[in-house]
């Protein structure tokens, strides 16, 4: 088969294609100059798939949510590489939706609601009622994508959520539990090593000298540039910083290299309110 998606006439490829296949949208196809495999309804086209990289490279994350996807997105070939586990996390739970929204709808609602399933799992607070619905529901959830997705797609991974609404119930929030804390860890334990044929020595000496230099930093003063001092990333110097932050909330300087001004709508100034209202303990004496 050629980039096409062009073969040459076999027969019996045909036959065993309808033999095998029973949705005709997929069976081969006789063209003029042989068989041809039709385009998937669940696939995108290469302009799809780069007006999809696009938007993924034009995206603003909160600071330490995720990575920059901006560095995985190949507008060349129309892919995401490099993606950390991570990453793909947060794509599946609130980005997918939005950037599978190009399909047909009987596509995108089954994958709406596994990335809904996955984002109300992964929540900080659990609920029995929902997690016995959730339960309930999945096995619902992958026949629809059983009817869409190919058979080879699903393995033992595609099989594990059914179990995962009962495991929640029984050790409780999945963010208590899972491994994306200790994989940064060891991650920033790899980065240090500098001796690879000593390498858990050479871990120990690497976190052991941090722990110390952390520990006489407190012995400086506030005017001694070290890690427990350091500014945010997003600093960039100034004389009235000090003037733009009145509450705790807004005690990071900076705000990134593009500056754009606008005026907030009804809706935004209510929101930014009440997000002020909540969160700053300056006014919780107010309550009172």
């Amino acid at each position: 088969m050629d980039v096409k998606g062009k073969t040459k006439d076999n027969p019996k490829a045909r036959l065993d294609s309808h033999e095998y296949c029973r949705r005709r949208e997929l069976w081969l196809q006789d063209k003029r100059n042989g068989v041809f495999k039709p385009k998937a309804s669940y696939s995108f086209t290469m302009d799809q798939k780069r007006k999809i990289c696009e938007w993924v490279e034009n995206l603003k994350m909160p600071d330490e949510y995720a990575s920059n996807l901006e560095k995985r997105v190949d507008m060349a070939q129309g892919k995401l590489h490099g993606m950390k586990s991570h990453d793909c996390h947060v794509f599946m739970e609130t980005l997918l939706p939005i950037a599978f929204s190009g399909l047909p709808t009987r596509i995108w609602k089954p994958m709406t609601e596994i990335s809904l399933f996955f984002k109300d799992l992964c929540s900080s607070t659990l609920r029995v009622d929902n997690l016995d619905w959730m339960h309930q529901n999945i096995p619902v959830i992958t026949s629809k994508l059983e009817k869409i997705l190919p058979p080879g797609f699903f393995d033992v991974m595609e099989h594990l959520p059914i179990h995962l609404a009962e495991e929640a119930q029984l050790g409780g929030p999945v963010h208590c539990r899972w491994m994306y804390p200790f994989e940064r860890t060891i991650g920033k334990s790899k980065r240090g090593i500098k001796q690879k044929h000593r390498v858990e020595g050479s871990i120990c000496e690497a976190y052991l000298a941090k722990e110390t230099t952390h520990f006489c930093s407190y012995y400086f003063g506030d005017n001694v540039p070290c890690l427990r001092n350091r500014p945010n990333r997003h600093y960039e110097g100034g004389e009235n910083d000090a003037l733009a932050k009145p509450i705790s909330i807004f005690n990071r300087p900076g705000s990134g290299s593009k500056k754009r001004t606008r005026e907030f709508n009804d809706m935004e100034s209510k929101s930014a309110s009440i997000h002020v209202l909540l969160n700053c303990p300056e006014v919780q004496r107010y309550y009172e």
